[in-house]
């Protein structure tokens, strides 16, 4: 268990938030198509799901030059601004659970504006994130971990006092690399990688998760419980005495 109790929580949105693997696979499978190939469920995991579409753009289409891919924005546009949205099991509960024992909350999402607003409004969490951070307010995206480092900076907490909800990869590398703790969703198959890439553990949804807050304690599944401190706390590294 990690040794310095947490002041925030960081969420991922695609696959923590809002279960979009179904609609984003389609998505990008149907463009494939058109190119007369089908994209691999390795590469899914790798250049799809947590990455910038321009990444997914360069690395799985190179065949579509900068020039050509205008018109992909707008089918990606049209596209998540038209889907109905529903969210991870738990999840909007958790988020609701943390806000009201004060726990500052972020999201931290890859996905342009457009995406964040029309999944935010559909879910009614507009307002439920004290910080957000989108695609266009970070230069490089997932696994780079600087979204990370911003949403603790705009929250004004360490981010080695962050817990981070991820579900890809890349993800879950930037949080690790930033200096968060990470809890990463995912089924059965993916648990290994998720662990090996830094998860402390791995859940399959919000549903067993409880906010104890009275407590100040988080309990992630039936064998980890993660120790909150109100935001503002000093810090004091694993293995040095307070006092």
């Amino acid at each position: 268990m990690p040794a310095n109790q947490f002041q925030a929580v960081l969420f991922d949105m695609d696959g923590v938030v809002v279960d979009t693997e179904k609609t984003v696979t389609a998505f990008w499978q149907a463009l494939a198509a058109e190119f007369g190939f089908v994209i691999s469920d390795d590469d899914l995991d790798d250049h799809v799901f947590g990455r910038h579409a321009e990444h997914t753009l360069r690395v799985l289409f190179p065949a579509i030059s900068t020039a050509q891919q205008p018109p992909i924005y707008d089918r990606l546009r049209v596209n998540d601004q038209t889907l109905r949205y529903a969210e991870i099991p738990g999840a909007i509960r958790l988020i609701d659970d943390l806000r009201a024992a004060g726990v500052p909350t972020a999201l931290v999402t890859g996905a342009q504006d457009w995406k964040a607003v029309a999944v935010l409004d559909q879910l009614g969490l507009a307002d439920h994130f004290d910080v957000q951070v989108r695609a266009d307010d970070i230069p490089v995206g997932k696994p780079d971990p600087a979204c990370y480092r911003l949403a603790a900076q705009r929250l004004g907490v360490d981010i080695r006092r962050c817990l981070v909800f991820e579900d890809a990869f890349s993800g879950v590398t930037a949080a690790v690399a930033a200096g968060a703790t990470c809890v990463a969703l995912g089924p059965q198959r993916r648990a290994d990688r998720l662990r090996t890439t830094g998860a402390h553990t791995v859940v399959t949804d919000f549903r067993d998760m409880r906010f104890d807050a009275v407590g100040r304690r988080l309990a992630v599944d039936g064998q980890t419980v993660l120790p909150f401190t109100p935001a503002g706390s000093p810090f004091t590294p694993a293995g040095v005495p307070t006092g």
